[in-house]
């Protein structure tokens, strides 16, 4: 009796142990094949990540595209359109106002603050179009002329025709720094620009696009004083028969003038018949619908 129970207690160890090992066993292959599914998800991850990548590579190459050249000359369409409608808005209010806006380009500079007692003497307003490296080398006149009203705005960084038209982003990354030049000392955001020597022939359309993305408004003139050409008061004789053209054509004028020793010279006969004809100088502003040169096929890449 004592020897069949001992005989039965020895089975049941047996038992035990051979149903350990298969428990063993199965959860063996229970991991494995946990892990071959972990490898093959991972490979379905990675090569899920290779089809998007090679995806990418249209996306890449889609600003270059006849589709996207497509779409931003149908936005710039849209743009030049409603542009010049606000124009003409503008236009009507400037004529019952009998409004000019004078403009300056490529300063400041060492004359700059002489430029402004001019302006000052007459009580008239003007708008600066400033060279981003000058205004930091003269940001005192700068504060002088934010603190007395005139218009402030953006005229590149380098104003070398070479690197500012060199790609379709180049206006728009010069215009950024020169914005941020001139905000950090004014704490003033201004988006008014004017291009080097204007925006006809090199702002192509891409260039417009990308500037008008920045919220940039490129601003040219109607009136140009030669004041570049003639070193002498023949650029104020030729400037007053221009605006007299002007308002015969029922335009406002907008006269294209330049930060320099000469223009300031012989300024106060211009602004003696500008204020004798009554009229009102204005300054230009952000929210304004920017005078513009279209380019109707004109426009081209430097290169």
């Amino acid at each position: 009796m004592f020897r069949r129970r001992r005989l039965n207690t020895r089975g049941k160890i047996v038992v035990f142990i051979l149903l350990t090992i298969m428990i063993l066993l199965l959860t063996g292959l229970v991991g494995n094949d946990k892990m071959n599914a972990a490898k093959e998800n991972d490979t379905n991850i990675e090569n899920s990540h290779e089809m998007l990548s090679f995806s990418s590579e249209p996306v890449l190459a889609f600003s270059d595209s006849t589709l996207s050249q497509s779409i931003i000359d149908r936005e710039n369409k849209k743009r030049e359109s409603a542009r010049k409608k606000e124009v003409e808005k503008q236009n009507k209010i400037d004529q019952q106002e009998k409004a000019i806006y004078l403009t300056f380009d490529d300063g400041p500079s060492d004359i700059s603050g002489q430029l402004l007692d001019v302006l000052d003497k007459y009580q008239m307003k003007a708008t600066f179009f400033m060279v981003g490296l000058r205004i930091k080398e003269h940001p005192e006149v700068v504060k002088r002329m934010h603190k007395e009203g005139f218009g402030l705005g953006l005229h590149s960084i380098t104003h070398d025709v070479g690197k500012v038209y060199s790609s379709k982003s180049s206006p728009s990354e010069e215009m950024i720094e020169n914005r941020e030049i001139l905000e950090n000392i004014i704490g003033v955001r201004s988006n008014i620009v004017r291009l080097p020597y204007g925006s006809i022939p090199y702002l192509t359309e891409a260039m417009r696009y990308l500037l008008d993305q920045n919220d940039f408004k490129v601003w040219d003139w109607n009136v140009d004083s030669l004041d570049w050409k003639f070193k002498n008061e023949r650029y104020v004789q030729h400037t007053i028969q221009e605006i007299k053209n002007m308002e015969q054509a029922g335009e406002t004028p907008v006269v294209l003038l330049h930060d320099k020793q000469e223009t300031i010279k012989h300024l106060p006969k211009l602004l003696s018949f500008i204020k004798k004809q009554g009229y009102q100088t204005e300054i230009l502003t952000n929210d304004m619908a920017p005078l513009t040169f279209s380019c109707n096929g004109r426009c081209h890449t430097i290169n």
